[in-house]
């Protein structure tokens, strides 16, 4: 029978992936049910479609499960269960014929609680509520239009939150270069929105910046 019971949740996760490389599949579908809600977060963070984001979600389990064996402690679970994400959710981009599109401001109810896709804007006063739904509408269409690898950047660190640290890892690259991968993204963004909407630039510099 498997111990669920351990000294902190890092030993926790240690012990369910130790005995499901053993072949415990009750300790692999605890690791399923602990992390499935953050990482169908992610991937409809990337996907923008309910659907599709539950495909990836299904297609990842799948792939670490297969690919557990090789997975060595080097970094946390969850980081290496989401490095399959990413990669899952880039393959079903590259192989779907549909545009894709990034919804920052639906709410999607997780086992971790409602997730909301958004750009931070700081509690507009009522006044600019107005402003700031177009704002959000501009952001979501100019980021959609992006080349890939400034749209992932930009959805893992503005939208998901991920430390440069858990970027660089993520992503198999120097935090340096994560810095600098990002700034031309946040740039090439602002230059894709000021040619579009003028007005709205100081509000991008307070939300993006």
């Amino acid at each position: 029978m498997t111990d669920h019971v351990a000294a902190s949740p890092e030993d926790q996760e240690r012990l369910w992936v130790e005995q499901a490389q053993a072949g415990d599949a009750d300790a692999f579908a605890c690791l399923v049910e602990h992390y499935s809600g953050r990482i169908f977060a992610a991937c409809f963070s990337f996907l923008g479609n309910r659907q599709d984001a539950e495909d990836c979600v299904q297609d990842t389990f799948i792939k670490a499960y297969r690919a557990l064996k090789d997975y060595g402690f080097m970094a946390s679970f969850y980081t290496w269960v989401y490095r399959i994400a990413v990669n899952t959710c880039l393959d079903f981009r590259r192989r779907s014929a549909r545009q894709p599109q990034i919804s920052l401001d639906e709410g999607i109810e997780t086992d971790d609680g409602q997730v909301v896709f958004q750009v931070a804007d700081h509690a507009p006063l009522p006044d600019e509520l107005a402003e700031s739904n177009e704002l959000r509408n501009l952001i979501r269409t100019e980021i959609a239009a992006l080349p890939p690898m400034m749209r992932q950047i930009l959805v893992l660190r503005d939208l998901e939150g991920l430390s440069y640290r858990e970027l660089a890892e993520l992503l198999d690259l120097s935090e340096g270069t994560v810095k600098s991968r990002l700034a031309r993204a946040r740039q090439q963004l602002m230059r894709r929105i000021k040619k579009k909407e003028k007005s709205v630039w100081n509000n991008l510099l307070a939300l993006l910046v």
